[in-house]
């Protein structure tokens, strides 16, 4: 590859300074190889600006302040960019490049056997070739291994954070091994119906290694991918459902509550294969407004008694309404079996087409139930010698997993989703979330996912997100939000470089758009 600057000199810890030509397209974040005596050493661009003999960093002059007359040639003078870099790869060496040391771009790679130079491997293996890097035509190789160690895909409206899912999807959809071609087992909890289409108009882009697709919805099924929702409560403790069931009235009670005592009290004396007629059914709770009024007699005062049955009409309502409750619940451990036999993918459909009126309080049981049942599922089959996987993708996470700063009560969700997180991995759970505000992710759960997706973000989380990761560059951090969209800085256990780097995702109609197509304002206004 052809030289494109020089080392100028060392700087602190693993950076260095060099000199690039100025007439080269760069970007911050991108990867640069450096020869050293025939030593070869990888380096990111951390930051970068134009100098030359009269426009140079002690001269801080613009060209806009300066008069017309003025040569603009002399501007171009001498003019080089000065680079701030960061080793992140050394092959076969332990020494930092000299000053003088040869700066170009990444080698083209021409096969399988350079790919693995290149990154060290002796094996493809359990690795995906994930976009290209900045500047480059290198794949980033992902290691499926450390899937279960979490993952977070954080970006702003707009960024690129959805395409991007549907792209490691698409990705995770087709693997292949040993000349064959399989999937990762995937539940996906839609927000906004942007993975519908994967059942549809465009299952061949991730039904290659799955043997079986659906989506699960709330309304009445309208074709044959489609099936309605409903889940069991008998998977939830007495406790659980009491504190739900009482915050529909009051919103985020104190943890241990009078109203919400009373009803885990009651609700403990049955057996919680009795909880779904109980609870969703005239009947059941006629039978528990009576054991509520015998606890009269035990000092409980009306009005307390009465606020408990006013929440469970709340709760039947919203049953009735929805009809999401059931004994023989349509999605269940042998639905598990199905996902993890066929390496299936089934999409829960929350938006307003698969859910429509479906309020958060109603999605945020149904999370805590499918994330109750996988864990449990993935904890027998482990204890019974039969290891087993499952990715959960969830969007809009800081739905079910809010920080303090988020006005969202989900206490229904965020216990078992921080157990799914801290115990999970060790079952074969895989996390996924996605959220448009990392700060508005529980600070904790975010310190367990150990592979990042960043897009542009707000610039009020370059601190949250820095403190929360770790290891992330202050020059990368500091980047992210004015990061052009389609790219993404990939940072933890998956990224088979091991240090953060910038990725230009490939584009693919199928797949989606960046940002979703919207008709221009003057073909509207002229329509």
């Amino acid at each position: 590859m052809e030289s494109v600057g020089i080392v100028l000199q060392r700087g602190e810890n693993n950076s260095i300074y060099a000199l690039l030509k100025p007439n080269i397209d760069i970007i911050s974040g991108q990867l640069f190889l450096i020869e050293d005596e025939g030593k070869k050493t990888v380096a990111r661009l951390d930051d970068y600006f134009y100098i030359n003999e009269f426009f140079d960093e002690k001269t801080p002059f613009s060209r806009t302040l300066l008069n017309d007359k003025i040569d603009v040639e002399l501007l171009n003078m001498n003019t080089v960019i000065k680079a701030e870099l960061s080793i992140v790869k050394r092959y076969n060496h332990s020494t930092i490049p000299k000053p003088g040391s040869i700066v170009k771009f990444l080698p083209e790679i021409a096969d399988e056997k350079d790919l693995l130079s290149f990154y060290q491997l002796s094996s493809s293996q359990g690795y995906i070739k994930y976009g290209r890097l900045a500047g480059s035509k290198i794949p980033l190789l992902l290691d499926l291994n450390a899937i279960t160690m979490h993952v977070g895909i954080f970006g702003e409206t707009g960024s690129g954070k959805s395409y991007n899912m549907r792209y490691l999807i698409t990705l995770l959809s087709n693997i292949e091994i040993d000349g064959k071609v399989t999937s990762i087992p995937l539940i996906i909890f839609d927000a906004n119906g942007d993975y519908s289409d994967f059942t549809s108009f465009n299952i061949d882009l991730v039904s290659k290694g799955r043997g079986w697709i659906k989506k699960y919805v709330m309304r009445d099924p309208l074709s044959d991918y489609e099936i309605k929702l409903s889940i069991d409560l008998s998977l939830f403790t007495a406790k659980d459902l009491a504190d739900f069931i009482i915050s529909l009235k009051y919103g985020d009670i104190a943890p241990n509550s009078l109203q919400a005592n009373i009803l885990e009290q009651v609700l403990s004396q049955h057996d919680p294969q009795e909880y779904n007629w109980l609870l969703s059914t005239r009947e059941g709770i006629e039978s528990l407004k009576i054991e509520l009024q015998e606890l009269k007699n035990t000092g409980f005062s009306p009005s307390s008694i009465r606020a408990v049955v006013s929440s469970l009409e709340i709760f039947l309502n919203k049953v009735r309404k929805y009809n999401f409750v059931s004994s023989s619940s349509s999605f269940n451990e042998q639905t598990l079996d199905v996902i993890w036999n066929t390496k299936g993918l089934a999409i829960i459909d929350f938006s307003s087409d698969g859910a429509p009126g479906v309020d958060i309080s109603t999605k945020q049981l149904i999370v805590s139930y499918v994330s109750r049942l996988v864990l449990d599922y993935l904890t027998k089959a482990k204890y019974s010698g039969k290891q087993k996987l499952i990715g959960v993708v969830i969007e809009e996470a800081q739905n079910y997993i809010p920080s303090n700063d988020y006005p969202v009560n989900a206490r229904i969700t965020k216990e078992v989703l921080v157990t799914l997180a801290t115990q999970g991995r060790k079952f074969g759970a895989s996390l996924f979330l996605v959220s448009q505000r990392p700060a508005f992710v529980d600070k904790y759960v975010l310190s367990m996912l150990n592979t990042f997706f960043f897009h542009r973000i707000y610039h009020e989380d370059v601190k949250y997100v820095m403190s929360a990761t770790g290891g992330l560059p202050e020059h990368l951090a500091k980047s992210l939000p004015s990061l052009e969209t389609g790219y993404v800085i990939v940072s933890g256990l998956m990224s088979a470089l091991k240090s953060p780097a910038l990725v230009k995702i490939p584009w693919d109609d199928r797949i989606g758009s960046y940002t979703g197509y919207v008709m221009s304002i003057e073909n509207i206004l002229v329509s």
